[in-house]
């Protein structure tokens, strides 16, 4: 075995795909320590930079003086403590649906879903650009897999009327899509839902606390709150903290609770991650000022990218790819941005498409002007010296 794996790690060696692990230490909510250099972080899920916010730092410590370190249990046995009913009412109101169910992350959130709701004469329709845990989890579905093309309702709608099920018929999507930040057409796929009796499982991951009015995510800003099937979003990154949860009606809900394994056999999350993303959701739901601070900020690093010539796809939101596409050039291009004093990886396959290796740059709201024009100021340099633009 270890000669097979030796032999295949330099494979990825020599084509550029090798990953290794970056130890760092968070300085500030925009700022890491990578050996002894400090660097701005390009790449994190912190879009509102509430990581460090006081707040949920305090609800962190309070919960730890008041229920200990963690539950040291499953969720079904002794591990559902009091904080889990609060947090999952309010997210579920928040959200505009009946019940919420929260689990470890998101990863297990959606293998849970798709592996308890879906059967073996069910079929799933999945966005080719959909995230790997949503990937997986189909796989591991008992269900037929049909794949669309990314975000392409019309493709969609001929697989439907082509592939009849014998059970039901469920469509997977994320609404913002992770690696290439541009978002699926929710208001054509509801249609679809309602034409064609569809169940929709939909990933807002990235979407909560961003999109929207009032940071609901992508459905509000469709103006489709609480109109999916089944919703799923995290509390990890937009707000600061980590956990995910489940958005549905109270018979789905109670169907996951009792045959979700993702759900049912792995230790709950610690108090202090509860009361932290309690605080977090809190916060937003009183303030909207977060998430415009968060806007300014896109809408100019946005620009001023785009103005210099990068072509940022469809990206509508803080996730803003630039596609590189050979694997050594977008390490060669991290690595000249890192001598920069800017961390910002290079997203590789399998993460994304053979070809389409890139550089994920991520806005928060706590860059400053400063910040985003440094930053701006050596990726044109770099994007130039690389032929990109």
């Amino acid at each position: 075995m270890l000669e097979r794996l030796t032999k295949a790690l330099q494979g990825f060696k020599d084509s550029g795909n090798y990953r290794t692990i970056k130890y760092l230490k968070p300085i500030s909510d925009t700022r890491v320590l990578y050996g002894s250099k400090e660097y701005l972080n390009l790449c994190s899920n912190s879009y509102l930079s509430m990581h460090k916010h006081p707040l949920l730092l305090k609800s962190a410590k309070e919960a730890i003086d008041e229920y200990g370190s963690n539950p040291c249990s499953s969720r079904s046995v002794s591990g559902s403590i009091a904080l889990y009913e609060i947090l999952e009412k309010e997210i579920a109101q928040f959200k505009h649906y009946k019940r919420g169910l929260i689990f470890s992350n998101g990863y297990m959130a959606n293998m849970g879903i798709i592996s308890t709701l879906t059967g073996e004469k069910d079929v799933i329709f999945s966005d080719e650009l959909n995230h790997s845990s949503l990937i997986d989890s189909i796989r591991l579905s008992r269900a037929k897999r049909v794949i669309y093309k990314h975000r392409n309702m019309n493709d969609l709608e001929k697989k439907i009327k082509k592939i009849q099920a014998k059970g039901e018929r469920f469509v997977v999507t994320e609404s913002v899509f992770s690696m290439d930040g541009d978002s699926a057409p929710l208001g054509d796929l509801f249609e679809l839902k309602k034409t064609y009796g569809l169940h929709i499982i939909l990933d807002d991951a990235h979407g909560t606390g961003v999109f929207g009015r009032y940071g609901r995510g992508m459905e509000e800003a469709f103006n489709l709150s609480g109109k999916m099937d089944v919703h799923m979003g995290t509390f990890g990154k937009a707000l600061g903290s980590y956990g995910a949860f489940v958005l549905a009606d109270d018979v789905v809900i109670q169907f996951l609770i009792n045959r979700a394994r993702t759900f049912m056999y792995t230790t709950a999350l610690p108090a202090s991650t509860l009361a932290a993303s309690l605080a977090a959701l809190r916060i937003i739901r009183k303030d909207t000022s977060l998430k415009e601070a968060l806007w300014k900020n896109i809408d100019y690093m946005r620009g001023h990218l785009k103005d210099a010539g990068f072509d940022l796809k469809e990206s509508v939101g803080p996730i803003i790819p630039i596609v590189v596409g050979n694997d050594k050039k977008a390490i060669a291009m991290h690595e000249l941005l890192m001598k920069k004093g800017l961390f910002l990886q290079a997203i590789r396959p399998p993460t994304v498409p053979e070809g389409t290796s890139r550089l994920r740059v991520t806005v928060v709201r706590g860059f400053t002007h400063a910040d985003m024009d440094y930053a701006i100021e050596n990726l044109v340099k770099i994007g130039k010296k690389m032929g990109l633009i």
